[in-house]
């Protein structure tokens, strides 16, 4: 198994790893029959993510509307049930609506028959417990019951959360403050991660993302809008203020008046193997070797083309976009969004080794550059070469096609 592997042992068999002709096939499309054309970006996916096991494929959408899909055979998934996870509310502090689009989904890592997922807005958090028949000869349907509502814990939107290894604690992360939370106790959460400065003047950075460690439990990462990512240890202190490691990369910055925004970090991620970080800019992907912070392992480009074009998707608010990224399951993959329904699937440790594919109601699609059709989250089946990618009220299942497949 590749998890047992050292660094340096994962790595040299990786960097030997070629497949040129790496072919994936359409499976299925669910959410709406037909994209939407109108303005109303109401039922257009905001997150989605499998579960520990590929079984439970859980989608979350911008009017709060969350949908469980079940693993049905090898390729496809059915519906399995659908909820409201939240609603939209009015802050009357600040004057402020909270929206309730799901901006964070993540499967608890030990389910059981049971499995149970969190999602959050920007200012609540809600875990949920998806109750299966008793029997498969039961003609029942799941239920999903509400367990616990944390809230009051951020000041600032929270942009996402990650479940702890230790089966007991999450973090919740918002623009300047990362909390940490008991999953059983919603009245208190500690801070651990606060970079709010004394005169909000001077603020220079905020928080993109953050991630626990796979299997140390004391590691998590965050990234800024500074293209920085911090590792810390639970250890060290109560506040991780000082992080143990620190990745950035000078050499890659393009300079001139956009250098801060192409270089904002929209996701980072560990590998499976928990050797790794990835990390993704407007531009690129970066995939970081744990022990080395001071460059990356590969610069995988595929925006360069984007580049004569920066001033018009400043000009038009394209140039926040923020594009998720997610690992394979043997962490050897990697896979990003972009612009026209096109992703991309790279080796993570051989370069010029990308896979550029386009979503199956853009196929044959003559406009080149429609910046409409985003694809903006993915996630990858963490035992199968199964993908899931979500552009605008549609959600797509991708597989890779076998050897036997390919004649």
């Amino acid at each position: 198994m590749t998890s047992v592997l050292r660094p340096d042992e994962f790595l040299a068999r990786a960097t030997g790893y070629t497949d040129p002709q790496q072919q994936w096939e359409f499976s299925q499309m669910f959410g709406e029959d037909e994209a939407s054309q109108d303005d109303n970006t109401d039922n257009y996916i905001s997150s989605l993510s499998f579960d520990n096991t590929g079984t439970y494929l859980a989608v979350g959408y911008n009017c709060g509307q969350v949908v469980v899909l079940c693993q049905e055979d090898e390729h496809t998934y059915q519906l399995c049930c659908e909820f409201k996870s939240h609603n939209s509310e009015f802050d009357c502090l600040t004057s402020t609506e909270i929206e309730e689009k799901i901006n964070s989904i993540e499967w608890f890592p030990y389910g059981g028959r049971n499995p149970q997922l969190m999602t959050c807005n920007d200012k609540t958090i809600k875990l949920f417990r998806v109750m299966m028949p008793h029997s498969d000869n039961e003609n029942g349907f799941p239920v999903v019951r509400p367990r616990r509502v944390f809230s009051g814990g951020h000041s600032f939107n929270i942009n996402s959360l990650a479940f702890n290894t230790d089966g007991e604690t999450f973090i919740s992360t918002d623009d300047l403050t990362i909390n940490l939370w008991n999953i059983e106790i919603s009245s208190e959460a500690f801070n651990i991660v606060n970079i709010k400065p004394e005169n909000m003047e001077t603020l220079q950075e905020v928080i993109t993302r953050s991630d626990f460690h796979p299997t140390a439990c004391n590691l998590f990462v965050y990234s800024t809008s500074k293209g920085i990512m911090r590792m810390s240890d639970l250890r060290d202190s109560a506040l991780c203020d000082r992080p143990c490691q620190e990745f950035s990369d000078p050499a890659g910055a393009m300079g001139g008046f956009f250098e801060e925004l192409v270089a904002t970090i929209s996701d980072c991620k560990f590998s499976p193997n928990g050797h790794f970080l990835l990390s993704r800019d407007y531009l690129s992907m970066k995939v970081w070797d744990l022990r080395k912070g001071s460059e990356p392992l590969q610069r995988i480009k595929f925006h360069e083309h984007l580049i004569p074009k920066l001033c018009d998707l400043y000009e038009s608010d394209n140039i926040f976009d923020k594009f998720g990224t997610c690992w394979s399951g043997d962490s050897m993959q990697v896979m990003s969004g972009s612009y026209n329904g096109d992703f991309y699937i790279a080796n993570a440790f051989n370069p010029g080794t990308i896979t550029q594919l386009t979503l199956k109601a853009n196929e044959g699609s003559w406009n080149q550059f429609d910046t409409t059709n985003k694809t903006l989250h993915m996630d990858w089946h963490p035992k199968q070469d199964i993908i899931s990618v979500g552009a605008k009220d549609c959600g797509y299942i991708y597989v890779r096609k076998t050897g036997e497949d390919d004649g």
